[in-house]
């Protein structure tokens, strides 16, 4: 009579340890959106000049038809699913985007279908399946929030990886048609030895300067000499594409009559991994320099340059000894004098040995196993930074 309530805790837990995971890997995809973008400096060559381009283009207004594939297996979490089914599934959405708080967008994904509207005053999405709508208010300044669909379309998807590209890291690409439209290419190679992420390609409207294609290619397993994985990590593209300026009618959106609307708490992300500032974390890993931590995420140390990033935080006791047994049954799974190690197309997971790092730290970043056991080592207690 006693054993419902124990499997419900341990359900609970379960999913709590699993809720830690993806959301620091959620806080690491979404870390460099608040990276502000360098200016490109340097003589103008094709690629120096496509890439100045795509930068003055943020703020172009657009709107068609994209598809977005990722290859990211996470671990799927009551709470955090459409994370996963964003970055591991394939996610078609129609945008008409006037501005960063202007815009539609309806979005058919294996969770379902959404109609999302974005104002100053914030954010309504119609869930077609439940014929509701659910409130959020606009993002507070320097808020971290989880990814959403509108994150992995071209333009935003490539302004956050190619943030702080430089000239030397770029090169040109062929010409293509995409969407029917010309385009233009680069490629960012991020020249980072321990960096999992192998290479970046974009194709930009000729016209517009609006990226059409974006496709992100993690090194792979064989990647020791540099190899590259066969298929994108993450891929998006625009099938039907304009640069014209979508009609304030077409964004609007009302409630349909007798349509459910609530408002919608937003997940706590600094609840979820730790709003505890974290002065013990060293000041630099492999070379880069602590960034400044968002607010309400003191508690985990931000560190990278482009495409290169990794975060790390303290877990929990309670979660700690569960989840490093969990990982050691995961496909894939490496045990190092380190830790125990799992790597998810270009993502990687580590669950340091407090033997070693003196307490259990996760680590997740676009790094290779090395460099994770790299960073593992640099967390050492007195370990030089």
């Amino acid at each position: 009579m006693t054993t419902s309530a124990p499997r419900g805790r341990l359900a609970l837990t379960a999913r709590r340890r699993w809720a830690v995971v993806t959301a620091l890997v959620a806080v690491l995809v979404i870390l460099p959106l608040v990276v502000r973008a360098f200016p490109v400096a340097g003589a103008a060559s094709p690629a120096t000049a496509l890439l100045s381009r795509i930068h003055a283009a943020a703020q172009h207004p657009y709107a068609g038809y994209a598809e977005t594939t990722g290859s990211l297996a996470l671990p799927v979490t009551t709470g955090l699913g459409d994370v996963a089914s964003l970055l591991g599934g394939i996610t078609q959405q129609r945008v008409w985007w006037r501005g960063a708080q202007d815009w539609r967008s309806d979005t058919l994904s294996a969770t379902g279908e959404l109609s999302a509207r974005t104002s100053p005053a914030g954010t309504q999405v119609f869930d077609f399946e439940d014929s509701d709508v659910a409130r959020t208010g606009p993002d507070p300044a320097g808020a971290v929030r989880l990814p959403r669909a509108t994150d992995t379309l071209p333009p935003l998807l490539a302004d956050r990886l190619l943030s702080q590209a430089t000239p030397a890291q770029v090169t040109s690409l062929p010409s293509r048609r995409v969407a029917g439209r010309p385009a233009d290419g680069l490629q960012l190679l991020p020249n980072e030895p321990l960096s999992s992420i192998a290479r970046v390609d974009v194709w930009a409207d000729r016209a517009s300067g609006v990226p059409l294609l974006v496709e992100a290619y993690s090194r792979s397993s064989a990647g020791a000499g540099g190899g590259t994985s066969a298929v994108p990590a993450m891929s998006s593209t625009f099938l039907d594409f304009t640069d014209a300026t979508p009609g304030q009618q077409v964004v609007d959106f009302a409630p349909p009559p007798g349509a459910p609307v609530f408002d919608r708490r937003r997940l706590d992300l600094a609840q979820a991994i730790g709003r505890v500032p974290d002065t013990a974390l060293p000041s630099s890993l492999l070379g880069f320099p602590r960034s400044a931590s968002p607010p309400g995420l003191e508690g985990i140390g931000q560190y990278g340059r482009g495409v290169t990033q990794l975060a790390v935080g303290e877990l929990p006791d309670r979660v700690a000894g569960s989840l490093r047994d969990q990982l050691r049954s995961v496909v894939g799974v490496t045990t190092l004098p380190e830790g125990v190690a799992v790597t998810v197309g270009p993502i990687g997971l580590l669950v340091t040995d407090p033997a070693v790092t003196g307490r259990t730290l996760l680590v997740t970043g676009t790094l290779t196993p090395a460099g994770l056991a790299q960073v593992a080592r640099g967390l050492r207690p007195g370990a030089a930074s």
